[in-house]
């Protein structure tokens, strides 16, 4: 964790200073690349399910005439045979006298025949990824209902990220013999593949000397809706297709009358949650704390209203409203993510999530970061020196960078933020997109603009002192000129003098 803290902040201030324009390719990359550390302390998710068996062990018993089954996730069970012919007729177990479960499974065999059983009903998937646990990349085999026919469709995907619109057809890949038994309460979906074929996602060689990782996922919802994160319907194993045949009957589950995933209100309610912390950050970082920015770094075009000090006034009530809904959506994720409903149904605890998904150890240790640095920011503005003291120059240029260095980190934040939305909620997240775009093209705009419009000299960065106070205001920053120079073209402004104003033309 320092060290990844470590890389973090070193990312993250690189982007600040040299306002890097591929910051958002270099997000994606993030979640995309681990470190040789992280890959050595966590090979795979924890999140998965670790049900392998040895390699000599032999596999159970398959009651639809297969070679082996084995229960891969609490409600999800694999039927396989490696070599030989496939189930005739229309369904996917082998007739009585046809089934291959007295054969062994052939090492040189290039098809696998598998049939896949879950009591979800709307789609049942399996893959073979690049990294066992993790959706994406992977070469997948999916059986789903078209809600449009009403019928079932088979075939092989190739999975290149974590939206729907990356999940696209695997040409590389030949899928026969596909055939699907569906009813109320049970999916069983049967098909063959050629194992020499490589996909076109993760292209995995899939290899019958040794055991392989794969994922399994089931769900209730629409194909490319969002799935249960129930383990019992999520998981990844290792499976060992080479294994002796003749083994007992498991005893585990297998389909019956009987349905139910007690995840989906746990998972509605975790929405909620991240929803309503996505708004009050995005609303105080985004929305809120520019304001504040610009009204201190502008304070020039406050000058007309004459009311001394407006731009204080103004900057400082923006800046705790913000700092206000940063903190409570700060708060949040510790109160209701991490309740013991969720851990019961996903399965894991709050650290042993974080220590196996580096995008949302990310997106915590620089949150945390943000707001010691914020805490500390506060601090620094409550014992401000008064504008004559030297230190005063030093004072401002600490307030002022590390306070538009907190705004661009937290950018980067919310953009972490964003990708994990649309990893969870199975959305695209476009209306978290939209917002963040509009506002930051419009800030920048508008910064832009009044860099341009500002007076010469000193009048970017204050021209008048804020009320006296006894320093309690929070995140306040206060110039020293008494002059408010004229901006460029000549439009006049007032001159501050003894508690009066005038009106003073532009002699540039």
């Amino acid at each position: 964790m320092p060290q990844q803290l470590h890389n973090l902040i070193i990312f993250c201030m690189f982007n600040v200073y040299i306002l890097n324009p591929a910051i958002g390719q270099s997000l994606l990359s993030l979640h995309s690349q681990d470190s040789g550390a992280i890959k050595q302390a966590h090979p795979r998710s924890l999140l998965n399910r670790q049900l392998q068996t040895s390699l000599g062990e032999p596999c159970a018993r398959s009651w639809l005439g297969y070679q082996c089954t084995q229960l891969v996730c609490g409600r999800i069970r694999i039927h396989w045979s490696l070599g030989g012919d496939p189930p005739s007729g229309d369904g996917c177990a082998y007739q009585q006298n046809g089934n291959t479960t007295g054969a062994q499974p052939s090492a040189s065999a290039q098809l696998l025949h598998m049939a896949l059983q879950t009591d979800l009903t709307q789609y049942v998937a399996l893959s073979w990824p690049g990294t066992t646990g993790r959706m994406a990349p992977a070469d997948a085999i999916i059986g789903f209902l078209v809600s449009s026919t009403g019928n079932y469709s088979i075939g092989a995907f190739k999975i290149t990220g974590e939206s729907a619109s990356k999940v696209q057809l695997d040409e590389a890949v030949t899928i026969t013999n596909k055939r699907v038994e569906a009813n109320n309460t049970a999916l069983t979906i049967c098909f063959t593949r050629n194992i020499t074929q490589v996909g076109q996602g993760a292209g995995v060689n899939i290899s019958v000397q040794d055991s392989v990782g794969m994922n399994f996922v089931a769900s209730r919802s629409e194909f490319g809706k969002l799935h249960s994160l129930n383990p019992d319907y999520k998981c990844g194993v290792d499976v060992n297709f080479v294994r002796p045949v003749g083994g007992p009957d498991d005893g585990l589950w297998r389909p019956s009358n009987v349905s139910s995933d007690p995840s989906d209100d746990v998972l509605a309610e975790r929405l909620f949650y991240m929803r309503t912390h996505g708004a009050l950050q995005f609303t105080g970082w985004i929305a809120l704390v520019p304001i504040g920015i610009l009204a201190a770094r502008h304070r020039w075009i406050f000058a007309p209203a004459s009311i001394t000090g407006l731009w204080f006034q103004i900057h400082r009530a923006v800046q705790m409203i913000a700092v206000v809904l940063i903190i409570a959506g700060f708060v949040l994720p510790w109160t209701s993510f991490d309740s013991n409903d969720e851990q019961q149904i996903i399965g894991v605890d709050h650290e042993t999530r974080m220590s196996s998904d580096p995008l949302l150890s990310s997106h915590e240790a620089l949150a945390i970061m943000l707001m010691v640095v914020l805490g500390l920011h506060i601090i620094v503005a409550i014992v401000r020196p008064k504008p004559d003291a030297p230190r005063r120059r030093v004072w401002n240029m600490v307030h002022w960078w590390t306070g538009r260095s907190l705004a661009l980190i937290a950018v980067v934040n919310v953009l972490i933020g964003i990708t994990l939305w649309r990893r969870v909620s199975g959305g695209n997240g476009i209306e978290w997109i939209i917002p963040l775009v509009v506002l930051a093209t419009g800030w920048l705009g508008l910064a832009i603009w009044l860099e341009f419009r500002a007076p010469t000299g000193l009048g970017r960065e204050g021209s008048y002192a804020p009320p006296a106070g006894d320093g309690s205001a929070l995140l306040a920053s206060s110039p020293s000129p008494s002059e408010v120079p004229s901006p460029k073209g000549g439009v006049p402004l007032l001159k501050l003098s003894g508690g009066q104003t005038s009106i003073v033309a532009n002699k540039a």
